[in-house]
C-alpha cells in the first residue's frame, strides 16, 4: 500500500532524528545563515554576527505537521524561560502546497502569544537544505541549537532534552566535544536497530551511559529493545525506573514516556510505572495536556470507567483554547478500545477544538471520523465532510488524506465513495493535476464512483508523472486492476 506517512518509532528511541554520518552537518560545525524569504513575526537575526552572544534554537516545522503543533507550547515555554538568559527560538517553515505564505501567515496570527518567538517562511528552501539536508534529517520538527559561537551544538526533536543542554549551555558546562560522541552513537544505533542487530544496540546504548550517565534517551532504548526484541521483562522495568528517576522535573519527558508504558501494559503489567510517571508530571504541571491524557488512559484500562469519565470531563473545560490538546483528546476518548463509550465526551472534545481553532479543517477530520467509526452516523460524518472539503479549500495535501482515507481504512471503504471523489477533484483543482500522488488518489477516487474509462486515463498520467518513482510500480498494478474492472 502506498504510504502517505512516516513511522515514528525510531524516531522516538533516538531522540527522534537518525542521522547519517556522511551528513556534512554536524555537532560543532559552523551554523549556516538563515536565508529565509520572509519574517513572519518578530525581528530578523542574523546568526553569523553572533549578535550579543546569544544562543539561538533554529526549528523546522509546518502548519499541517501535527508533532510540530504539539511542540509549539513546549517552545513558546522555552522562549519565555530561556529569553531572559540570551536564547532565541527561531521557528522556520518552508513552502510546499499546504503551507503557503498565507497559511503560515493565518496560523501564526491565531496562535498569538502562544506562539511568542519568532517565525520565518522560505519560499525556496535554502535554509532547509542548509540545515536540514545537509544533516541528513527527514523528519520534522527537527531543531538546531547553535551556541554563542555560532556552533551547531545540538541536533533532536524539541520535545527531547532541549531544556537540559540548555541549561548547560546557559551555565557553561555544555560539553560541545562530549555532545558530539552522543550525537554519534545515537547514528551508530539507528543503525544498529534497523539491521536488527539488537546486542549492538544496548552496547551503544551503554556506551552512552557512560559517557553521560542522565541520558534518559539511552534508557528509553533499552527499554524498548528489552521489551520489544528480547522479551526480558525484568530489564525493561529496570530501564524504565532509570528513565522515570532522571527525568526529575521533566514533565514533557515523563508524560511521553507514561505513554510509552502504557501502550506496552496490556502484555507487560507496567501500569503503576505509568501511573508513578504520570502522577510525578501532573505534580509538575498539573494542566499538562499529554500527562492528562494518560492519566486518563490509565483510569479508562484499570476498569474504574466512571472516574476515567470524570477526569476527562474535568480535563476537557480546562483545555477549552488548546485546540491541539481538545484534538488530542478526541482521538483518545474515541480510540477502538473505547467501544463507543466515550463518544458524547469525544464530541465535546472535538467541538472545542473546532471552536478554539474555526479554520483550521483537521479539527472537522477528526469530528467526521468520530461520527463514522464511533458512533456510526454515516449521514451526519458526510456532512462533516463536505464542510470539510469547503473549508480545506486549497490545501491539497489534506484534501488528498482524506480521500486516501475514505478509499482504504477498514471503516470507511465503499461507505464514502462519494465523498472522496469529491476531496480527490477537489484537490486535483488546488494542485494543478501535476502531483502524481494526488492523481493517482484520483484516479482510485474515480474508478470507486465506476467511471473506469476515466481512471484508466488518470492512472496512466499518475504513471507518467511519477517517472522512476519506486511507487510506480504499484501504480502500474492499480492500472491493471482499473483495466481488469471493464473487462
Amino acid at each position: 500500500m502506498r504510504m502517505i506517512a512516516l513511522s515514528l518509532t525510531l524516531a522516538g528511541l533516538f531522540a527522534f532524528t537518525t542521522p547519517a554520518r556522511s551528513a556534512d552537518l554536524g555537532i560543532g560545525d559552523t551554523a549556516p545563515k538563515l536565508e529565509v524569504t520572509e519574517w513572519i513575526k518578530g525581528d530578523s537575526i542574523n546568526i553569523a554576527a553572533r549578535e550579543n552572544n546569544e544562543i539561538t534554537v533554529v526549528e523546522f516545522w509546518a502548519t499541517w505537521c501535527g508533532p510540530c503543533i504539539a511542540s509549539i507550547p513546549h517552545l513558546n515555554d522555552v522562549q519565555h524561560n530561556y529569553g531572559p538568559k540570551g536564547v532565541n527560538i527561531v521557528a522556520v517553515t518552508k513552502f510546499d502546497e499546504g503551507n503557503t505564505r498565507k497559511q503560515v501567515e493565518e496560523f501564526v496570527a491565531k496562535q498569538g502569544e502562544k506562539m511568542d518567538y519568532r517565525v520565518a517562511f522560505e519560499k525556496d528552501p535554502n535554509t532547509y537544505e542548509a540545515y536540514m539536508d545537509a544533516a541528513d534529517q527527514h523528519g520534522i520538527p527537527t531543531a538546531f541549537i547553535v551556541d554563542q559561537k555560532g556552533r551547531i551544538a545540538w541536533i533532536g526533536h524539541p520535545l527531547s532534552d532541549l531544556d537540559q543542554t540548555l541549561d548547560e549551555m546557559v551555565a557553561g558546562k555544555y560539553d560541545i566535544a562530549l555532545a558530539r560522541k552522543i550525537f554519534d552513537l545515537r547514528d551508530e544505533m539507528g543503525e544498529a536497530w534497523r539491521e536488527g542487530d539488537f546486542d549492538k544496540v544496548l552496547k551503544l546504548a551503554n556506551r552512552r551511559i557512560a559517557l553521560k550517565p542522565t541520558d534518559t534517551g539511552a534508557y528509553r532504548s533499552k527499554f524498548r529493545v528489552y521489551l520489544d526484541e528480547l522479551d526480558k521483562p525484568e530489564e525493561a522495568r529496570a530501564a524504565a525506573e532509570k528513565v522515570i528517576a532522571l527525568a526529575g522535573d521533566d514533565a514533557d519527558t515523563l508524560a511521553s514516556f507514561a505513554q510509552e508504558l502504557i501502550r506496552a501494559d496490556e502484555k507487560h503489567k507496567l501500569s503503576k510505572l505509568a501511573t508513578r510517571a504520570v502522577t510525578r508530571a501532573l505534580e509538575i504541571q498539573p494542566t499538562h495536556t499529554d500527562a492528562g491524557i494518560a492519566n486518563f488512559q490509565i483510569l479508562a484500562t484499570s476498569g474504574d470507567e466512571t472516574a476515567a469519565i470524570e477526569w476527562a470531563s474535568r480535563s476537557i473545560k480546562r483545555l477549552t483554547r488548546d485546540a491541539a490538546g481538545l484534538a488530542r483528546f478526541a482521538r483518545v476518548l474515541s480510540a477502538p478500545e473505547r467501544a463507543g463509550r466515550c463518544t458524547p465526551l469525544a464530541l465535546r472534545a472535538v467541538e472545542l477544538a473546532i471552536q478554539a481553532e474555526p479554520d483550521a479543517p483537521k479539527h472537522l477530520r477528526t469530528k467526521f471520523n468520530i461520527l463514522a467509526t464511533c458512533k456510526k452516523d454515516l449521514a451526519a460524518a458526510a456532512r462533516v465532510g463536505g464542510y470539510l472539503i469547503e473549508k480545506a479549500n486549497d490545501d491539497a495535501s489534506l484534501l488528498n488524506a482524506f480521500a486516501w482515507s475514505l478509499l482504504t481504512e477498514d471503516d470507511l471503504k465503499g461507505k464514502f465513495n462519494e465523498l472522496a471523489l469529491a476531496a480527490a477533484t477537489r484537490c486535483d483543482k488546488a494542485s494543478g493535476g501535476e502531483n502524481w500522488m494526488y492523481v493517482d488518489t484520483f484516479a482510485f477516487a474515480t474508478f470507486e464512483n465506476g467511471a473506469t474509462e476515466k481512471a484508466i486515463k488518470l492512472q496512466k498520467k499518475a504513471i507518467d508523472l511519477a517517472g522512476d518513482n519506486p511507487a510506480v510500480e504499484e501504480l502500474k498494478e492499480r492500472l491493471e486492476e482499473f483495466k481488469n474492472g471493464i473487462e
